[in-house]
């Protein structure tokens, strides 16, 4: 049988998904539209209430992992099984896939194999519709220029923390230690731009 991501221990793992950042690429924009299309070609798009390009890959001038980060918010009504075998079909969560139940996280990654990773890389995180902080905190990165300079260093920092020992990469198996050093930073800015956004991705109910 195929040897496949989730049989990699932690060392193999982290041989084959090295953390690195690199300086923004234009063709991120284009990876991302590429791969919008790929996703409607497969799925029932009414089902699709809200699609956005997230991450620092989303962010001009920023340091980021050369991956495409894609926010995929569906209608309550949606067949999510269904909506997940589609997606399978244009190696979505082949080899990557987590979910968690309420609110409805699920992250499906393609471009991912034992060998390492691919050309192009993405994580498509599918939701319901709601009020996401990554959508607050990518604008926010936008509008200030200088707040995404200091992310960018926040994220060398941590990958010195990582190379030094001072920060795990996998805790506890799960390889959630440079993300996770990354989370009060991203709150905060998340908080703020929900404040002077003014709540602009909030769902209101009638």
């Amino acid at each position: 049988m195929k040897k496949k991501v989730s049989d990699l221990s932690a060392d193999e793992y982290k041989k084959a998904f090295p953390i690195y950042v690199q300086a923004y690429n234009e063709a991120y924009k284009d990876w991302y539209s590429t791969e919008k299309e790929n996703i409607f070609s497969v799925i029932n798009t009414k089902d699709v209430l809200r699609i956005n390009h997230i991450g620092s890959s989303a962010v001009k001038g920023i340091l980021s992992k050369p991956m495409i980060d894609i926010l995929l918010e569906i209608d309550g009504s949606c067949h999510v099984t269904k909506m997940l075998n589609d997606l399978k079909t244009i190696g979505f969560g082949e080899e990557i896939l987590t979910r968690n139940e309420d609110p409805l996280r699920i992250v499906l990654g393609k471009g991912f194999s034992v060998d390492g990773y691919a050309e192009r890389v993405y994580l498509l995180h599918l939701r319901y519709l709601g009020d996401w902080d990554e959508l607050y905190f990518r604008d926010y990165l936008i509008a200030n220029p200088d707040i995404a300079d200091a992310y960018s260093q926040l994220k060398l920092k941590i990958l010195r923390d990582i190379e030094e020992g001072k920060i795990e990469r996998l805790p506890n198996g799960a390889p959630s230690g440079y993300s996770g050093a990354k989370l009060a930073f991203v709150k905060k800015y998340s908080e703020i731009a929900k404040q002077e956004f003014h709540n602009r991705y909030r769902v209101w109910i009638s």
